[in-house]
């Protein structure tokens, strides 16, 4: 777990692996859409013990609607300048924390983000995504963190509140209600490997969802926390590496997977308070705030891989860690 700084004291970091608008990026970006998640609040009902969402309690941008408007306005300005008009459209993905706790701040930065250009995906927990129905229709995607469907497993995770678990029924019947208003949602399944599943097998409920993605994570070791073993993520892999089970909602890949090397550097992530940040090595990197800078100059102040980018969103980085997996074995 990368060491938490004070965005304000060191934002600038020159070296990078940002490229020129002849780069791998801009010519992806023209069939795979640039995502920026945006950490928009750490609060959140539950605890998970592995949970990298902790800024020390910086300010929230979305406390001043107009500083939200300048967020998403920079980004999409970013985007059309250097992607142009033929680019796929970019996409925000709203986490936290647990951002649907918060339904009006969440409501109106989807509707912001909408209204210049962007697909929007809210990543959640999934114990109150009913919170998600006024605005259902402004969702492209749903992702839905899912470690574990057994409520002994999701007590030691952290994964509850007041002692109660989400149980397979009870996401279920939610997720069908949000398709009722929304048929074409796309829902996403995310799995941390972590202690207390790597044994588990959860792949043939998460296709009973009617998932069109599933990311299978392996836990980012920090502090005494050293995650799993490559043994250890390996079992959950071989027990749930299931393409068959996702045939029904379409052909081409499903099944995502990320290593500890794959996520770092490879994310474009924004923080409460609005800074670009990058994980990837001792301490968090930190650009200037969105609000005062542009998008382009943000980027240069922080580590960012654009290969890394574009291999979680190709069948890259997975067939990579399936092929390591199949020499350990061998």
């Amino acid at each position: 777990m990368a060491t938490r700084m004070d965005p304000m004291t060191n934002a600038i970091n020159p070296q990078n692996n940002f490229q020129n608008t002849d780069s791998r990026f801009v010519r992806f970006a023209k069939d795979i859409p640039m995502v920026v998640n945006w950490h928009i609040t750490e609060r959140c009902n539950y605890r998970c013990s592995f949970c990298y969402s902790d800024w020390n309690h910086l300010d929230e941008v979305w406390n001043k609607l107009e500083n939200v408007r300048k967020v998403i306005e920079n980004i999409a300005h970013y985007h059309a300048e250097r992607f142009g008009a033929g680019a796929a459209p970019w996409r925000l993905s709203v986490v936290g924390g647990e951002p649907i706790l918060f339904q009006k701040k969440t409501q109106f930065v989807v509707e912001t983000a909408v209204a210049c250009g962007a697909e929007v995906s809210i990543i959640t927990n999934g114990s109150h995504l009913e919170n998600m129905f006024p605005f259902a229709r402004l969702l492209s995607q749903v992702g839905v963190s899912l470690d574990s469907f057994i409520h002994e497993t999701n007590m030691k995770i952290g994964r509850q509140c007041n002692g109660h678990t989400l149980s397979f029924e009870e996401i279920s019947d939610k997720i069908a209600a949000f398709r009722a208003i929304n048929p074409n949602v796309r829902v996403k399944v995310n799995t941390v490997v972590n202690q207390n599943n790597f044994d588990e097998v959860i792949v043939d409920k998460v296709a009973a969802l009617g998932a069109t993605k599933y990311k299978i994570l392996r836990q980012m070791p920090f502090g005494d926390n050293k995650g799993v073993t490559d043994e250890q993520f390996y079992t959950f892999i071989r027990n749930n590496y299931r393409e068959d089970l996702f045939a029904k909602v379409g052909s081409g890949r499903h099944i995502f997977i990320e290593d500890n090397s794959v996520m770092t550097q490879s994310y474009l992530m924004v923080a409460p308070n609005g800074c670009l940040f990058q994980n990837g090595g001792a301490e968090y990197r930190y650009s200037r705030p969105l609000m005062d800078i542009p998008f382009e100059v943000a980027l240069k102040e922080i580590d960012f891989a654009e290969e890394k980018f574009f291999s979680r969103y190709t069948s890259t980085a997975t067939e990579t860690i399936i092929a390591r997996m199949h020499n350990a074995v061998a």
